[in-house]
């Protein structure tokens, strides 16, 4: 006689173990291209040991090759290595806002493919009630027309947004009608297909996954003689131990790059040239915008950070 073939039984059919092998690679193909990994078989193991049925098993197996990934928050993002474009300041509605600065800002993020922009405040003019004479400096006067002008010109950034609102918008908006209208503005953005996230009125912060931390920051109060007088006493005022890898800082109008303490600090500038007010008190409008690259490491150090500032001039 000759020899017997060994025989197995996969269910109810006779395979030879040659048949058996070729079947296994088959099935484990079959599985990587359902995306079912080698956790989802042993939890299928463990299943069918607490007494499901091969259906029931087999509609779970089913569900797993569709499975997602829980996403985390929109303000935790990146991995390594990060680039972002920095504006702030632009004032819309005060006829020193510059639109083909911001148009040029837009354009050269999209050159340098920034992973996002940051926005530190001051998005809006808004309207003091105790300045009248100012109504002369705006050609977008109140909360629509403002807004209006704010949505369009931020329809342009093509990257997601992180912003803050500033000193401008609450003690005009907020204090004058009650309106917080930074969510207002994130709503109307985002019906306008801007990823728009709104983080928060004077400060916000941006988680990376790496655990780096970039704080966005809209201070109040007048500007300093000394360029780096203002950033200095607010890292100093940070507790130990929680301060941010990074400190974008709005509203003195200023460019600067400043490594104190550990934190990487950055006077974000402005979109909007001198006023009059600032020319009666010699205040100088530092005008343009910035685009930062950051390479992290688990932890949140930094291991590497190239700043580049795009000046303007008029």
């Amino acid at each position: 006689m000759g020899e017997r073939i060994k025989q197995v039984r996969v269910g109810k059919l006779p395979f030879n173990q040659t048949d058996v092998k070729t079947l296994k690679m088959a099935l484990e193909e079959k599985l990587d291209d359902l995306g079912i990994t080698k956790e989802d078989l042993d939890l299928l193991k463990k299943l069918k040991k607490k007494g499901l049925r091969p259906n029931e098993i087999l509609n779970l197996s089913k569900a797993l090759a569709h499975k997602t990934v829980q996403e985390k928050k929109d303000y935790y993002i990146g991995k390594s290595h990060v680039k972002f474009g920095i504006i702030s300041d632009g004032h819309r509605g005060n006829i020193n806002y510059d639109p083909k600065l911001m148009e040029y800002a837009c354009q050269e993020f999209s050159k340098a493919k920034v992973d996002f922009v940051i926005d530190a405040g001051d998005i809006m003019d808004g309207w003091y009630q105790n300045r009248p004479q100012s109504l002369f400096e705006q050609n977008a006067i109140g909360l629509d027309q403002q807004l209006n002008l704010a949505v369009k010109e931020m329809s342009q950034i093509k990257q997601k947004l992180y912003y803050i609102t500033g000193n401008h918008e609450y003690n005009t908006f907020m204090r004058g009608a009650g309106i917080e209208v930074g969510s207002y503005l994130e709503e109307l953005l985002i019906k306008n297909k801007v990823k728009a996230v709104f983080l928060g009125n004077a400060e916000g912060d941006i988680k990376l996954r790496s655990g780096t931390t970039i704080k966005i920051l809209h201070p109040d109060g007048g500007t300093a003689y000394a360029l780096s007088y203002r950033p200095q006493k607010i890292i100093e005022s940070l507790e130990g131990g929680k301060k941010p890898n990074v400190l974008i800082i709005g509203h003195y109008h200023k460019a600067e790059y400043l490594f104190y303490r550990n934190v990487h600090c950055f006077q974000a500038g402005t979109l909007c040239g001198q006023t009059k007010f600032m020319k009666g008190k010699a205040i100088p409008a530092h005008k343009g915008f910035w685009i930062v690259e950051l390479f992290t490491r688990k932890g949140g150090q930094i291991d590497k950070i190239t700043p580049q500032f795009y000046p303007a001039y008029d």
